[in-house]
């Protein structure tokens, strides 16, 4: 009966490599690249060896901060809303608006609640204007009515 030979690149049965001593050369140990070898894509690096060279991200990662909130932020969006119901509130939310928007960007600041200033500007733009055309109708309804009461006084004599 004769023994089959082991498949390449494995040791005999029984007949393991002392424990604490380096493979003889040209084998590796379990687990590790040949030397000078990087690992094939999608393979991690094995433990305790140093990462190969990567480009560096083109994004530059700064440190999480807590962003501030601008102090008018909440006052812009509130006087925006009012507007619907005092229209002079639109006019001051758009004043201070464009206002806090110029002051971000002359500084360079960005703050948490940009959102609620763009807001607050925008329903102060919007309530401004229906203010506005509500003014000209008032004032063409006003006209009329003298009209009709000029032209029913002069009627009746």
């Amino acid at each position: 009966m004769s023994q089959n030979p082991p498949p390449y690149g494995q040791e005999p049965y029984g007949q393991s490599e002392p424990q604490g001593q380096q493979p003889p050369y040209g084998h590796q140990q379990y687990g590790q690249q040949p030397y000078g070898q990087q690992p094939q894509y999608g393979q991690q690096q094995p433990y305790g060896q140093p990462a190969p060279y990567q480009q560096p991200s083109p994004y530059a990662q700064q440190p999480y901060q807590m962003m501030q909130e601008h102090p008018q932020g909440t006052v812009i969006l509130v006087l925006g809303i009012l507007g619907f119901v005092t229209g002079i509130c639109g006019a001051i939310a758009w004043y201070m608006g464009s206002k806090a928007q110029k002051e971000m960007q002359a500084s360079g600041i960005r703050y948490s609640n940009e959102s609620n200033i763009n807001i607050g500007k925008i329903l102060g733009m919007v309530t401004t204007i229906l203010m506005g055309i509500g003014l000209v109708f008032l004032v063409l309804y006003i006209i009329f009515i003298v009209v009709m009461i000029a032209s029913v006084g002069a009627a009746a004599y």
